[in-house]
């Protein structure tokens, strides 16, 4: 079932949750400080067009919420008017994230389950654009091949040699910063094309 709007409302501010970071915290403000400079004007008019909630579930822990969240916290500091974001820790909300599995089995994080102004629910965001998904396959690929010599680099990542698996964990986190800012775009759009399913606001400036 739809997640109320009482129980949105029980959800934790992008404050209260930063505010209780334990993990990765250099990297979360670090990614919280550029955030708001991505919400272009074009996205301030679409969401004021299009206002919506956003249910966001998440842990500080996890690399794809450290990369994802903060995007959707600036763009609800941009526009507080049309954007209300409450966010809510996996692992302790396990009856919500049991409802958006992805692919029908996996607690995959982030989540984004985006509302209307009348509570229609408008669909929702799993861990990461398919894109970024397929970039990161490939760049994985391409680190194999440029370093045949890296014991068990062809084997799954909990089967290598636990230097290769150093140097893989290195070169995808590598990967990731340095494009950050065009995956968070992608993401942003995408969340964008579920918005666009809300009836357009009668009030917007």
């Amino acid at each position: 079932m739809p997640v109320s709007r009482e129980r949105f409302e029980q959800g934790l501010t992008a404050d209260q949750f930063v505010s209780g970071l334990t993990r990765n915290e250099e990297r979360w403000h670090e990614n919280l400080k550029v955030a708001g400079d991505q919400i272009t004007d074009a996205d301030v008019s679409f969401f004021k067009e299009h206002p919506v909630s956003i249910v966001a579930i998440g842990e500080d822990w996890c690399t794809d919420v450290v990369q994802f969240l903060p995007p959707i916290i600036g763009l609800a500091e941009r526009v507080p008017d049309a954007v209300t974001l409450r966010i809510f820790k996996r692992d302790e909300n396990l009856d919500l994230i049991d409802q958006y599995l992805k692919e029908g089995k996996f607690r995959s994080i982030p989540v984004f389950v985006l509302y209307d102004e009348d509570w229609n629910e408008l669909g929702a965001f799993h861990e990461r654009p398919d894109e970024v998904t397929r970039e990161m396959a490939t760049e994985t690929k391409r680190f194999a091949e440029a370093n045949p010599q890296l014991e068990g680099i062809n084997r799954t990542y909990d089967n290598m040699a636990e230097e290769t698996r150093r140097l893989v964990h290195e070169n995808s986190a590598r990967y990731r910063w340095e494009n950050m800012l065009r995956w968070n775009r992608i993401a942003l759009d995408e969340l964008k094309a579920i918005a666009a399913k809300a009836p357009a606001a009668t009030h917007a400036d």
